[in-house]
């Protein structure tokens, strides 16, 4: 492995591309969720940037932390402090970038949208009291995801793991 870590993506003719931003971004432009041009891409890296700042510190202070009474003080202080000043973030930018309700930029679906997602639905599991108040700023987003027949059948066939 090119960094001697995970993840790294294996290209067919051998590149490797580590780092998970990375290959999340090179797939994204492969299948046509990174924008429809430069400042699209940009702002969708905005959003996924923004998401990140609150994926880092929960996964940090939550998800890793192996004491079980902290865990549980931590992710009481994360829902209180932290997720939805995070959210407001999020919402500011929609609110600038997107043009449908169901996307956060522009009119159709980019990897912003999936990952802010994939990022919701773990708090949600961690944190199942959140979902209702998720809902109300992410209603359309979600359901437009989830009724999406490709990724509804890959979240159904998925392996349940903690990332």
């Amino acid at each position: 492995m090119l960094l001697g870590q995970v993840p790294v993506l294996e290209l067919e003719d051998g590149n490797q591309l580590p780092q998970s931003s990375a290959i999340a971004r090179y797939v994204a432009h492969e299948s046509g969720l990174a924008g429809k041009n430069n400042l699209e891409s940009t702002k969708i890296d905005a959003v996924v940037d923004t998401q990140f700042d609150m994926n880092e510190m929960f996964i940090n202070r939550v998800i890793f932390e192996k004491n079980g009474e902290k865990k549980v003080q931590e992710l009481e202080k994360f829902l209180a402090n932290d997720l939805f000043v995070h959210v407001e973030k999020l919402m500011k930018l929609k609110k600038v970038y997107s043009t449908n309700a169901n996307y956060f930029v522009g009119d159709h679906l980019s990897w912003a949208d999936l990952f802010v997602y994939q990022s919701m639905d773990r708090v949600i599991r961690e944190a199942p009291q959140v979902k209702n108040k998720l809902n109300e700023y992410f209603k359309e987003m979600f359901d437009t995801i989830n009724e999406n027949p490709e990724i509804k059948k890959y979240l159904n066939e998925r392996p349940d793991t903690p990332f």
